[in-house]
């Protein structure tokens, strides 16, 4: 059946900002089924009015990751079950439901109330002093004045600029700050993902609404963005040199010994290992997955019923992931100094013992071995036996070698977990979203053939912060009504 990019979706945004559940279930099930739209095309449509609506960027996280859970979930292989390939169609109902109903409120205020006013576009030619844009838009952060960053990103958005230089702009103008656990960048890339799904097009105008408001009132940076701009601001440590680089990239510069430099020492210390492995021939991307390898290594040795150190070392994870985004989508080497700061943030963790991970021993290939090893994990995530379910992971990575499948049986597990408000599992789907992509964009001279930190890490993360799962009960359940449905008909 062919996936359709078009439906109308407004009986479930309804649905959603009147709170009625069921009703929510069952609009999902009709465009997933019914209509066959694209589940990312769903969640960026109701995102839009989650972003009008002044959304909590904790309650619009996992909106902005379902459309990545999704997206993987697709390549789940089916099994021998009848019903399976209407089942998997379905079954992105579970993550976007779960998400639809954590943005509930966000989505209600969006739908409900008239659209706030926003200021008259400032084109860049219109910019007093000459300023370019990033640079304008650095000192309106810096004071904290929504109205001029509102009229600056609405210019540049006048201009037919694409949302690239937008993005690229915020990245600029925030690359030294790190308040709380990564804001503001991982709020940016929350709102960017959720313009993804919906297409940006002419839907800038919410975009900029949301982060502005939210960049107007951060609070005071912390200790590792001012170290970072104290590194950046000496010429010794500028990075422009890389721009004209004519070697071939060599990521190994960002393995081990670069990721146990970056907690060894200060803050300092950690800005050196970065500079030094950017110089031996790592790119940007190269050097933020050789961190995201040692945030997830920190988070492996957390001992089991530490949620406040896992949740952590997880928020820590998610920022890298947003510094990941921001170096795949940009190549002005003013914002490469954001790298300064991803350094800073992992140094912050600290250093701790190793832990091995369980052994994956030598299994023949044969049969549906693959699809069994995925759906085990699945049940041992559920159950909370995180050890067995990572020993399942590996050994299917070793069999099939497929990690996108991988990705998308966690994101099915991960999504069993209500986000309830004020728990740990909260948090669950954009901090696993964050770890699945690294563990697929990880390069392969760092991915140690999908046996690595990330892999146990994200696991680690669905297990250990799995919540309740009533709605999700529910929605399994109706998703199962419907596929009886369906061969009931047949």
């Amino acid at each position: 059946m062919t996936m359709m990019l078009y439906a109308d979706t407004t009986p479930l945004a309804e649905a959603i900002a009147a709170g009625g559940e069921a009703r929510v279930i069952a609009e999902t099930l009709k465009l997933l089924g019914q209509r066959n739209l694209k589940p990312a095309k769903v969640a960026g449509r109701v995102g839009i009015d989650a972003l009008w609506g002044a959304g909590d960027p904790a309650t619009l996280a996992p909106l902005a990751s379902s459309g990545r859970l999704t997206d993987w979930m697709r390549a789940i292989p089916l099994g021998p079950e009848p019903g399976e390939e209407l089942r998997a169609q379905l079954s992105p109902a579970t993550p976007l439901v779960q998400a639809f109903m954590s943005a509930q409120s966000a989505v209600a205020k969006g739908v409900s109330a008239s659209r706030p006013a926003l200021p008259d576009p400032l084109e860049p030619m219109e910019i007093p002093g000459g300023k370019k844009v990033h640079e304008a838009l650095t000192e309106a952060f810096e004071a904290r004045d929504a109205t001029a960053m509102r009229r600056i990103l609405l210019g540049l958005f006048a201009t037919g600029a694409d949302y690239r230089a937008t993005l690229e702009s915020l990245y600029i103008a925030t690359r030294f700050s790190y308040a709380g656990d990564g804001e503001p960048l991982t709020w940016i890339v929350t709102a960017s993902e959720i313009m993804d799904m919906a297409e940006w097009g002419g839907n800038n105008p919410p975009f900029v609404y949301w982060i502005t408001g939210l960049l107007a009132a951060l609070g005071a940076n912390t200790a590792p963005g001012e170290a970072a701009r104290a590194y950046a601001s000496d010429p010794q440590h500028d990075l422009s040199w890389l721009r004209t680089r004519l070697s071939i990239p060599k990521n190994e510069a960002a393995g081990g010994d670069f990721q146990t430099a970056l907690t060894a020492g200060d803050a300092a210390a950690s800005c050196d290992a970065t500079l030094a492995a950017l110089r031996a021939g790592a790119t940007p991307t190269g050097v933020v997955s050789g961190m995201a390898l040692a945030v997830a290594e920190r988070m492996n040795a957390v001992p089991a019923g530490n949620t406040a150190a896992l949740l952590k070392a997880g928020r820590t994870l998610r920022y890298i992931h947003a510094v990941a985004t921001a170096m795949r989508q940009t190549q002005r080497h003013i914002a490469w100094q954001m790298l300064y700061t991803a350094a800073c943030a992992v140094n912050a963790l600290g250093s701790a013992a190793a832990v091995g991970l369980p052994a994956a021993p030598s299994m023949p290939i044969g049969g549906t071995l693959g699809g069994a090893l995925l759906r085990s994990m699945e049940q041992q995530v559920a159950t909370g036996d995180a050890a067995s379910a990572i020993i399942a992971a590996r050994r299917y990575m070793q069999i099939e070698s497929a990690p996108r499948s991988f990705a998308g049986a966690l994101s099915l597990a991960v999504a069993q977990s209500d986000p309830t408000p004020g728990t740990a599992a909260a948090e669950v789907m954009p901090l696993v979203a964050a770890a699945l992509e690294e563990y697929l964009y990880l390069p392969p001279e760092l991915a140690n053939n999908g046996q690595n930190a990330l892999l146990s890490a994200a696991v680690r993360l669905a297990t250990d912060l799995r919540g309740s799962h009533a709605r999700a009960d529910r929605v399994n359940s109706a998703i199962e009504d419907s596929i009886g449905a369906s061969a009931g008909r047949n």
